[in-house]
């Protein structure tokens, strides 16, 4: 962590490397969660396009322009949040493997429990949404149509095992217990094939490959290279002159693709295909320049403050959807629709509002009830 250690006594050094690395990452975790509510966001008002696609050629260019690249900019924050879920698995060295067990069980109540009880209160969500007021936008937000559902949908709604759950956002929760539950495996390839493991890993990601059991192989992949940091002891530490390096060179290449639909066609399912695959690609150089900025900016006074927040980290990806597809809802019309200002103030105050809201709501169940705080936001608590 040389880079978060500047001027600090030789004696202190190995103390203050530990307080900084988890201050960096308390600091990620409600950063890059915060920046999931931006990607969330999903479509501008009236704009039918998924800022998936990048800008929107024939509407509003540069609403589209900066949605799509907030969209592809936070495609790095849950291979980040799964590299360094790997890296915390696998601490202890050479005994990292003898408490697996330990771990597993742990993660029935930190990932598995979260998961059900929010997909529980997602769905019951749903289904009075869609008997009560069926026409509004925001009855068909959900995944479900309770209409014509059948016993499956509803076993999917809640635990995700063959499709996304209700509460969609939960499919990363989803997956990091299946790479868990995986973690033997990866264990014995990180002992005797560390290398030849990420080189398969990373072409089976590459390829889109979800091996039958994952939504996405996004976590196992950067799991498994968070893993790997870990067990080789990797430098985390990137200097300040890297980072801005690495985030120009990211955020370049973000706004290219971003760009992309001016000069390729859309339409054709090929070329959807090898964008899709060049997206993912620019993802491993995301991780380590958004690592770069954690490093810095947590090293800040208000980065530690915002560091404090890191037991809210959970909760509030938990939380944050529906809850920004009803404001979102509710700001478009109460905010008249007046060209791209708007749009663009409509995309910032649906966040702003969004945070307001789950963090009054994490603050309050938290006084409440610490204990079910707890459970509802992975075993963390507030500060």
């Amino acid at each position: 962590m040389s880079a978060v250690l500047t001027a600090q006594p030789a004696f202190a050094r190995p103390v203050d490397a530990s307080a900084a690395l988890t201050r960096t990452i308390e600091f990620a975790r409600v950063a890059l969660v915060i920046g999931l509510v931006f990607l969330h966001y999903f479509n501008l008002p009236g704009d039918h396009r998924p800022p998936f696609q990048g800008i929107d050629p024939e509407g509003p260019r540069l609403a589209t322009f900066v949605n799509g690249f907030l969209t592809f900019f936070f495609f790095s924050a849950v291979p980040l949040l799964s590299a360094v879920s790997g890296w915390l698995f696998f601490g202890g060295g050479d005994r990292a493997g003898q408490g697996i067990g330990r771990k597993l069980r742990g993660r029935l109540k930190s990932l598995l429990l979260p998961l059900v009880l929010w997909n529980l209160a997602t769905l019951a969500l749903a289904i009075l949404v869609q008997r009560v007021a069926p026409t509004i936008g925001f009855a068909q937000q959900f995944n479900i149509q309770v209409a014509t559902a059948d016993a499956w949908d509803y076993v999917n709604a809640v635990l995700g095992v063959t499709a996304v759950p209700i509460a969609f956002q939960f499919w990363f929760v989803r997956d990091l217990f299946v790479t868990v539950l995986c973690a033997p495996l990866i264990w014995l390839a990180l002992r005797h094939a560390p290398i030849a493991g990420a080189v398969v890993l990373a072409a089976v990601w590459a390829a889109g490959f979800t091996l039958g059991i994952f939504i996405r192989t996004d976590v196992l992949f950067f799991f498994y290279l968070g893993a790997l940091a870990r067990r080789r002891g990797w430098d985390l530490g990137i200097s300040a002159g890297a980072t801005l390096s690495l985030l120009v060179a990211y955020a370049a290449l973000t706004a290219l693709r971003t760009l992309a639909p001016l000069v390729v066609d859309m339409a054709d399912p090929a070329t959807i295909a090898w964008l899709d695959v060049v997206t993912r690609l620019i993802r491993p150089l995301g991780v380590v320049a958004c690592w770069g900025v954690c490093l810095q900016l947590a090293a800040t006074g208000w980065g530690g403050q915002l560091a404090r927040w890191g037991g809210f980290a959970f909760f509030l990806h938990a939380a944050h959807y529906p809850v920004i597809a009803l404001v979102k809802e509710v700001l478009s019309r109460v905010m008249p629709a007046t060209g791209e200002a708007w749009l663009l103030a409509h995309y910032g105050a649906s966040v702003l509002v969004t945070l307001g809201i789950v963090a009054a709501a994490g603050v309050l169940v938290f006084r409440l009830s610490p204990a079910f705080y707890g459970v509802l936001a992975g075993g963390r608590r507030l500060a």
